[in-house]
């Protein structure tokens, strides 16, 4: 016997097929406009970034390069920083090189250190026989970075106290003992009161299966 008197007569086909048919429209719909978005964010990055990946602590001027990647920029609406487009939605601000280091094709070349962006400078050597071109960091840019660098360093081991060092386990330690009491609180409610609950809904269904089932009182027939 149906919950709901008359749900087992409904035919639920043409329903779901509408449901899954709407549906899809509305997912395409957003996928759609998920594009047009990307692609309207992806022209706005219109500076070209090669990057070269550096390793090593460069106290001896030797730093490791790893593989070039490539990546986009474009300027805050400021025009104090530089966003990059990829990793996707990322927030950080990037400091801009001077105009001179943008070459033709809005095109620069960045040398990254510890996720920190150094521009590079094409230097050209002419010897009697040949003319080379090579790409190397800005020194100034270099000694920068290292400055910074070392601020970090010095800020990350500087002496803090006991709540600077611990603040993030005891917030979560907090929040678990929250959890487990707003847990233990359902549950307690839960048990209390499914008691009462259930015999209240099996008498209420019980009235319900039993409306058909009254008896009436039996009359005598008395002739005219």
């Amino acid at each position: 016997m149906a919950l709901v008197p008359g749900m087992e007569s409904i035919n639920w086909y043409p329903i779901i097929g509408n449901i899954i048919y709407w549906t899809g429209y509305g997912l395409l719909a957003i996928l759609i406009l998920v594009g047009f978005w990307f692609i309207a964010q992806f022209t706005q990055y219109k500076i070209k970034a090669l990057i070269f990946p550096l390793y090593g602590s460069g106290k001896d001027g030797i730093f490791s390069i790893g593989k070039p990647k490539k990546n986009r920029i474009r300027w805050i609406n400021s025009r104090t920083a530089w966003k990059s487009w990829y990793p996707l939605m990322n927030r950080k601000e990037r400091e801009p090189f001077d105009t001179e280091f943008i070459y033709p094709g809005s095109l620069v070349y960045i040398f990254e250190l510890n996720d920190e962006w150094l521009p590079g400078r094409i230097n050209i050597k002419e010897t009697e026989d040949q003319i080379r071109g090579e790409i190397n960091p800005v020194p100034y840019y270099v000694r920068n970075w290292q400055s910074l660098t070392h601020k970090k360093i010095a800020q990350q081991f500087a002496k803090k106290g006991f709540w600077e060092e611990n603040k993030t386990i005891i917030m979560t330690i907090a929040v678990v003992a929250i959890c487990c009491i707003l847990c233990g609180a359902t549950i307690y409610f839960t048990f209390k009161f499914a008691t009462g609950s259930s015999g209240q809904i099996s008498a209420l269904t019980t009235a319900i299966n039993n409306i058909g089932n009254i008896g009436g009182s039996q009359g005598t027939l008395v002739p005219n």
